[in-house]
């Protein structure tokens, strides 16, 4: 006999977003979070430097630009609450190249028409105060700019979800989504399906190859998923920084930084990679461009002492030469499958904006 479990929303994918999409929810809906592996946050999630975001870098009015500043404030507050560790240690972004002043006043200027009234500009003086070994011209000092413990805040979400009679189900990967009357049903296995009016795709990686096994979808909505593997780098040496050093951005990414963590060590990376399907192994060869790269702002650095540690992967969805610089969000008015909502292309700063993520489809959306 065929047994159905029925629920208001049903999420898939239980990394940053959708649990923080799914513990939303929860404080009025009865939810279902629902992952294929054994334990939540095992792709994109936990493959980053942890870093939150200010909200400087983007377009005004993009997706970006409004979750990563109001995501910035409620993670903060969030993470305080809870006694997750988190830290604001600030950061720079340095102009090192002459020719990037425009780039640089760029930034700094969208920056403020996000919101980002604490951004100081500072020169090379200034710089040296802030930090000594650094080598630019002139620098954004980002005072907001932090970095926390992304495991125990996705765990203290995951926690809340449960104490408000949320689901988590593990080891399920849906193979095949069902529309009928209004429902979603998705199978389980022969005998067991669930049910839901609500179906929320956090898949991360495989979100655009989610989006497939929904009965029905429009084949010519169907979008292409670009992996831009980053490789983050360790120091065998003393580091000197006391803060977050960013370069001015490149066009695949914001470039190879330093980030601090919370023990006062750090890495260097993200670097770019494209790749055709999801590999994390790190390879010695890519020590020698991140050696050049951060030898620009860091002169003191030495080739010898880098070692790759580990990699992530950021979905880009396009093409290589035009791919989407926004956040994805569709639902209804894109798809016309009522009670559908898709995220896609979910990359930094993902992670800073996922508590405004969920707040503004829990309002808007269920």
């Amino acid at each position: 006999m065929r047994e159905i479990y029925e629920f208001d929303i049903i999420v898939v994918g239980a990394g940053v977003i959708g649990i923080a999409i799914a513990m939303t929810c929860a404080q009025k809906k009865k939810v279902l979070l629902i992952e294929k592996k054994s334990s939540f946050g095992s792709g994109i999630s936990s493959r980053n430097s942890e870093v939150i975001h200010a909200g400087i870098y983007y377009p005004q009015n993009s997706l970006k630009a409004k979750f990563c500043r109001d995501g910035m404030f409620r993670l903060y507050n969030y993470c305080n609450k809870k006694s997750i560790p988190i830290k604001q240690v600030g950061k720079l972004i340095v102009q090192s190249d002459t020719n990037d002043r425009e780039k640089l006043l760029q930034i700094y200027n969208s920056g403020l028409k996000n919101g980002c009234d604490e951004l100081v500009l500072l020169d090379t003086k200034e710089i040296k105060k802030i930090e000594s070994e650094i080598i630019a011209e002139n620098a954004i000092w980002s005072p907001k700019t932090g970095v926390f413990d992304s495991h125990q805040f996705m765990k203290a979400m995951l926690y809340d979800f449960e104490k408000l009679n949320g689901v988590v189900a593990y080891n399920h990967n849906i193979e095949k989504v069902f529309c009928s009357s209004n429902f979603f049903e998705l199978p389980l296995d022969d005998l067991t399906y669930i049910k839901s009016k609500t179906l929320i795709n956090c898949c991360g990686l495989n979100a655009t190859n989610f989006v497939k096994k929904i009965e029905g979808f429009p084949e010519k909505l169907f979008r292409k998923v670009l992996f831009c593997k980053g490789t983050y780098f360790g120091y065998q040496g003393k580091l000197p920084f006391n803060h977050h050093i960013y370069p001015v951005p490149n066009d695949g990414g914001l470039g190879i930084h330093f980030t601090l963590d919370l023990n006062n060590y750090g890495q260097f990376g993200p670097d770019t990679e494209w790749i055709n399907y999801e590999d994390y192994t790190v390879d010695n060869s890519r020590i020698n461009t991140a050696f050049r790269e951060i030898k620009k702002y860091w002169p003191k650095c030495e080739e010898n002492k880098i070692r790759p540690v580990y990699s992530g992967i950021r979905p880009k969805i396009g093409c290589k030469s035009n791919f989407e610089k926004d956040f994805l969000i569709e639902t209804v008015q894109n798809h016309k499958i009522p009670g559908l909502i898709n995220l896609l292309g979910i990359e930094s700063p993902g992670l800073t904006s996922a508590l405004s993520i969920a707040s503004n489809i829990a309002e808007n959306y269920v």
